[in-house]
């Protein structure tokens, strides 16, 4: 686990990054730089990504190994989503079109045309 201090643990306010030094030969750049998105993410949500990104999004998977429901996931990439700042593209592939492409499984196929439904 990387140690993370984004906000002062005195006053509470965000911290900036002012040094960055190169250990093979001491160079200095002092400056303030902002922080990148992902490193401001929380731990839990920072470990929700790599796990997204090991199984290259294919989120029966992730229900297996987090052991977490297709709603539950959905809600957690678009809670990823907001946090940085981005959103999904539209108009995404047919669940039918990618599941005989082999793109996706029949379960998450299924997932994704239930979930469709509800909405």
């Amino acid at each position: 686990m990387n140690l993370k201090i984004l906000n002062c643990p005195s006053c509470g306010a965000k911290m900036i990054i002012s040094e960055l030094k190169c250990p093979k030969c001491d160079l200095e750049v002092k400056k303030d730089f902002s922080p990148c998105e992902f490193c401001q993410l929380p731990e839990n949500d920072h470990e929700f990504l790599q796990i997204f990104l090991r199984t290259q999004g294919r989120i029966t998977d992730i229900e297996k190994i987090l052991n977490m429901s297709y709603p539950t996931i959905k809600s957690k990439i678009e809670k990823l989503l907001k946090a940085l700042n981005l959103s999904p593209i539209q108009g995404g592939k047919d669940p039918i079109e990618a599941l005989a492409q082999g793109e996706i499984s029949v379960d998450e196929a299924v997932s994704i045309l239930k979930q469709r439904r509800i909405k």
